[in-house]
């Protein structure tokens, strides 16, 4: 697969492959093309439904795959080419004022395999950010359980307070949270940031984080999920 869909769509990368490992991560955007067809199979449950989502024409969709068997996934959407996933779980005003340097990531899977391991996810989540880098993003954004937030701390991501919702998709108590590419934050993506002549501060994202009482309530009950179709299996290997 390392050299088939890049022949057939020109948004189409490979952002790493370790030869010595047979592993590999490649990217591309939208639906049309051979990558997409691949990232459905991996985001389907275990009865074999169909995950597809409204976003999916406008987003990035990152795979990973080892032994040239697709194992892995995430798909990250730019606010300035569509709605992004729960998007009313976030300050609007914070959405506003960096609308040009947002992305937001979803759809993170890695199933099992022999490089099933904290290093394969790192690679997946760094090779992911590093892309999005290129395209001038500076600012990511995610939504995820309650209890997937210390997982997400230790990468380096911070809750954004009075964010807590309940997942339209999943019915699961969640937050959101946020990381800017702020090379003085110790995170896991810190020297991706270290040479960047436009960084973004945290101080600065946070200063627009307060949410606004007259657009947005203290506790979001329900959003509403920009889908096609969605699921609420619990995967062997996924995070939301």
């Amino acid at each position: 697969m390392r050299s088939g869909p890049g022949l057939a769509s020109p948004s189409f990368r490979l952002l790493l492959e370790l030869r010595e490992e047979n592993l590999s991560i490649q990217r591309d955007f939208g639906t049309d093309n051979p990558l997409y067809d691949q990232i459905v199979k991996i985001r389907s449950d275990e009865q074999g439904q169909r995950s597809e989502f409204a976003f999916d024409r406008y987003s990035y969709h990152y795979a990973l795959s080892v032994d040239d068997r697709p194992v892995g996934t995430r798909t990250a959407t730019r606010l300035t080419d569509g709605k992004i996933d729960c998007e009313d779980a976030y300050p609007q005003k914070l959405l506003r004022a960096f609308r040009g340097e947002i992305y937001s990531t979803c759809k993170f899977r890695i199933h099992r395999s022999r490089c099933s391991s904290m290093k394969t996810l790192r690679a997946m989540v760094r090779a992911v950010w590093q892309d999005q880098l290129s395209l001038a993003s500076r600012l990511v954004l995610i939504n995820a359980e309650k209890t997937l937030v210390p997982f997400y701390r230790r990468m380096g991501f911070q809750v954004i307070e009075g964010s807590d919702f309940v997942h339209p998709a999943l019915g699961t108590e969640s937050v959101a949270l946020m990381m800017p590419a702020d090379p003085n934050r110790r995170t896991f993506f810190s020297d991706l940031f270290d040479e960047l002549e436009d960084p973004l501060w945290m101080d600065v994202v946070q200063a627009a984080c307060e949410f606004d009482n007259a657009e947005h309530s203290p506790t979001i009950q329900h959003l509403t999920l920009p889908a096609v179709s969605a699921i609420s299996s619990r995967t062997q290997g996924t995070i939301q």
